[in-house]
């Protein structure tokens, strides 16, 4: 009970609207719209989890002529018609697989998607591994009770513990003596 009360996992971040921003070097913020009845516009892989709908709207930039530079008396020079937008379909899944890693799917209703490339940044550094663990234990028996000090360190596959408590032993005929105790322990964890 009172561990419970000592940890609490935090609940999940409620995200709310933003509007978009545009950058100094030209990108986008996307505008962020949260709706949680969103359908992605591709099919999602059977036991995956939609987590985010992207969709982006791209101008192309309009191709250069090959002709070289108008001459005198050479005529009209062409120039090419502006390209209409395009947009990409992007959704952000959780596998079912037991790691719940997430992949992208991406379409496009205005072409093929020909290639692409989904780079995990955050998700790729590793956790923390926690090695240490501290606490405190209290046992009771027929013969009395100790309070200890508990340090555990986990090396590779095994579990080194160290304990050092006061004892309270109590006799029914001579009454109640005290002294310390130590332990060590030798686990594998599996």
């Amino acid at each position: 009970m009172a561990l419970g009360m000592l940890w609490r996992p935090k609940p999940p971040k409620v995200e709310t609207y933003a509007p978009e921003k545009r950058q100094s070097d030209g990108s986008l913020v996307l505008e962020r719209k949260p709706m949680s009845d969103a359908k992605p516009a591709q099919q999602v892989p059977e036991g995956a989890r939609v987590e985010r709908v992207v969709q982006v709207q791209v101008q192309p930039r309009n191709a250069t002529p090959t002709a070289g530079p108008a001459t005198p008396g050479s005529g009209p020079v062409s120039v090419p018609p502006e390209l209409p937008p395009v947009t990409v379909d992007l959704s952000l899944v959780r596998m079912p697989d037991q790691s719940q890693s997430r992949r992208v799917i991406a379409s496009s209703p205005d072409g093929a998607i020909v290639g692409g490339v989904d780079i995990p940044v955050e998700a790729a550094r590793q956790a923390r591994a926690l090695k240490w663990a501290a606490g405190y234990e209290f046992a009771r028996s027929n013969w009395g009770k100790s309070h200890s000090i508990v340090v555990q360190r986990d090396l590779g596959p095994l579990r080194l513990g160290g304990r050092v408590g006061r004892v309270l032993l109590t006799a029914p005929i001579g009454g109640a003596s005290t002294g310390t105790e130590s332990a060590i322990s030798v686990m594998a964890r599996f």
